[in-house]
């Protein structure tokens, strides 16, 4: 089955949040050698930008996967699903922007970024929470902290964290960073019987028993972890809400500095209609000394009631 997402459609908000991770998680790491993959890393069109540039450091190894061949693709894989082209536990970190609101299964996906992954090595995944609709040429998803938490569940991870930045113009970018945890040899065999599962669900032919038993083998050797195991939880989180706090104290600012000018703007305009009323009234007053003499009679009128009315009438035929 091919993945129907041949890249990425790049914006702002989420590379400043796969820079935040570099900074926040990567800092440690900058003098220690990481294999790192980026799954849906074509960059097509006008596009002009992919995360590469934020894995630059001396001992990192970039490489862009992607199912069609392209810029800033190493790794073409045939299936989205299936990634024979990449060893198990031979990578310590993947990472993902914009590419899963595309992949139509992609939790199945998942299963294979983990598979990929050095037990304790990490996964990053940046997806839109909201924006328009983007086909590429589908658009399937949106994704909310919460869904991202339970994606972390359903792949057997260490949820290290999970955001979603509300109030962030159209995309509101959520982000999950998990940890391939360091089990013994009945959680890896846990884990690869669900893998090869996942994978017959997603395949034309539904494989037999024999096929899946013959698929999955047992291994006894525990590969290597990353040094990565050793990332804070919760610390990309708390950078990300504090990035939101400032730029909504600013937006906050700013939206009180224009309602004010509006309610500057709106008083002066009605300071200038009652001075445009008072002028005409006076155009309708009568003149000379008989305006005195009118406003007196309309005093005194006002004063002694309905009674007064009627003498007032009799003044002005009077006068």
């Amino acid at each position: 089955m091919a993945w129907p997402v041949t890249s990425q459609l790049m914006h702002d908000s989420s590379y400043e949040k796969m820079d935040a991770f570099v900074r926040v998680h990567l800092a440690p790491y900058r003098d220690q050698p990481l294999e790192i993959l980026d799954f849906g890393a074509q960059v097509v069109g006008d596009q002009g930008l992919s995360y590469k540039g934020l894995f630059d450091a001396d001992g990192w190894n970039y490489r862009g996967l992607d199912i069609a061949a392209g810029i800033n693709v190493d790794i073409q894989v045939d299936n989205a699903y299936d990634w024979t082209e990449v060893p198990s536990d031979s990578v310590d970190l993947v990472i993902s922007g914009q590419a899963f609101e595309h992949v139509e299964y992609f939790w199945a996906s998942m299963f294979e970024i983990v598979r990929a992954i050095k037990p304790g090595g990490l996964a990053v995944i940046i997806a839109p929470s909201g924006g328009f609709e983007h086909r590429y040429p589908l658009d399937c998803w949106r994704f909310y902290r919460d869904g991202f938490v339970a994606l972390a569940k359903y792949v057997g991870c260490d949820l290290v964290d999970a955001f979603t930045d509300w109030g962030n113009y159209d995309w509101e970018d959520s982000i999950l960073v998990v940890r391939k945890p360091v089990s013994d040899q009945a959680g890896r065999d846990e884990f690869d019987r669900r893998s090869v599962l996942q994978r017959a669900l997603l395949a034309e032919v539904l494989p037999t028993i024999d096929d899946l038993a013959t698929q999955w083998q047992s291994t006894a050797s525990q590969a290597e972890a990353s040094v990565l195991a050793g990332v804070t939880l919760g610390a990309l989180t708390t950078e990300l809400e504090a990035q939101r706090g400032v730029r909504m104290g600013k937006e906050a600012e700013v939206a009180a500095a224009t309602e004010a000018a509006l309610n500057a703007t709106s008083d002066a305009a009605n300071e200038l209609e009652v001075l445009r009323s008072h002028v005409e009234a006076l155009k309708n007053q009568p003149t000379g000394p008989m305006r005195y003499v009118h406003q007196g009679r309309a005093k005194v009128a006002a004063v002694v009631g309905p009674k007064g009315r009627a003498i007032y009438k009799k003044l002005r035929r009077r006068g």
